[in-house]
């Protein structure tokens, strides 16, 4: 009796794993496209208009930042003026993805 081929480790992908005859770790994805769209899946700062302003300023004097990784959202922070609301998300952004220092290291 044969086990059957495990399945694909990509979210939402339930295709099987082909196995392998060679030495080294067992593959856990069916191909190399499945493997890169796991890591697609990055975090996105965004800077957006609420939908009601609480105090009653106009929705278009008001900003919402939020953190997007696919349909998971987590909103940071809500009724900020438009320098404030940039400045966080730019310090959010610099934390989540930061610039290679000038050897090609990252700043830790």
């Amino acid at each position: 009796m044969t086990t059957p081929a495990p399945v694909c480790a990509s979210p939402g992908c339930d295709e099987a794993v082909p196995r392998r005859t060679g030495p080294g770790r067992p593959a856990i994805y069916c191909s190399p496209d499945c493997r890169t769209r796991r890591r697609q899946h990055k975090i996105i700062v965004e800077v957006d208009h609420p939908e009601l302003s609480p105090d009653g300023r106009p929705v278009t004097r008001v900003w919402t930042v939020r953190l997007r990784r696919s349909d998971h959202v987590v909103v940071i922070a809500d009724n900020l003026g438009w320098p404030t609301a940039n400045a966080l998300a730019r310090e959010l952004n610099d934390l989540l993805h930061p610039a290679p220092h000038q050897n090609g290291a990252a700043i830790e």
